[in-house]
């Protein structure tokens, strides 16, 4: 029976920055690098991949990291002393050393967790150059439009570097020379960042927007969606909405 230690619990790596750029930039000059679309696709269908591993590990489903068989946590969350072994192949690891190979590694998903999901499962089905850049650019915009845990970018999950040299990426693709004419153009990755309706909803728990609505005296309120019931909110009352200031849509609206 062999035994796994931290150090060779490997995940997938992040994509490298530089990467993501030569893929636009070929794209962008009409002569799309379909090896480098390749590579760069699979490391963040890899990297999304693994994240929804760890994610299931957390939850106490273990996958073997040798044959695939899930293998079922029983011991509380910080108990770290629990040996995990696969009764199909003999592969072990202790929950202290799995847990320990994925900390820091920025390898949960998180509020991006739609976003992720719907990126693993479309991957396989992109059977063309032209599906995958686009799936890759739905992504890219997708991590424009979010943003993390204490406004860190969620494509830090995939693409490596800091936060600002991430977020710089990001941005330079959206905006920049050497951005794709693929999924989206500039005005809409503009219009699509600063909506409204958007901003407000990002900025306002749902308690806080029925509240809102009861005061603006909107009928059916609890039965809308919530797009619909902020853009309800604002045709009703545009004046008691102020614009949005530093990513954010306040109101005046007491609550």
């Amino acid at each position: 029976m062999t035994t796994a230690h931290q150090n060779k619990i490997q995940w997938a790596k992040r994509v490298p920055r530089h990467q993501v750029r030569r893929l636009y930039e070929s794209d962008a000059r009409g002569m799309l690098d379909e090896a480098l679309l390749e590579e760069v696709g699979h490391g963040m269908y890899a990297r999304c991949a693994d994240m929804f591993e760890v994610h299931e590990a957390r939850e106490g489903r273990i996958k073997c990291r040798n044959c695939g068989t899930v293998i079922l946590r029983h011991s509380r969350f910080w108990d770290k002393s629990e040996v995990l072994a696969c009764e199909r192949c003999g592969w072990q690891v202790t929950w202290g050393a799995y847990y320990d190979s994925y900390t820091g590694e920025r390898l949960l998903p998180g509020a991006a967790e739609e976003v992720f999901r719907r990126f693993v499962d479309q991957w396989p089905t992109a059977h063309t150059a032209a599906a995958k850049m686009l799936l890759i650019d739905w992504l890219i915009h997708e991590f424009h439009m979010n943003q993390g845990i204490a406004g860190r970018p969620v494509g830090e999950n995939v693409i490596h570097g800091s936060a600002q040299q991430v977020s710089e990426l990001i941005e330079h693709l959206a905006y920049g020379s050497g951005s794709t004419a693929g999924l989206q153009d500039q005005p809409t990755w503009a219009a699509q960042l600063n909506d409204p309706i958007r901003l407000f909803r990002r900025s306002h728990a749902w308690a806080d927007i029925l509240s809102i609505a009861r005061e603006l005296g909107i009928e059916g309120r609890s039965r809308m969606r919530e797009d619909e019931l902020v853009a309800e909110m604002m045709r009703i009352a545009p004046e008691r909405f102020v614009a949005p200031q530093g990513g954010r849509t306040s109101t005046t609206c007491s609550t």
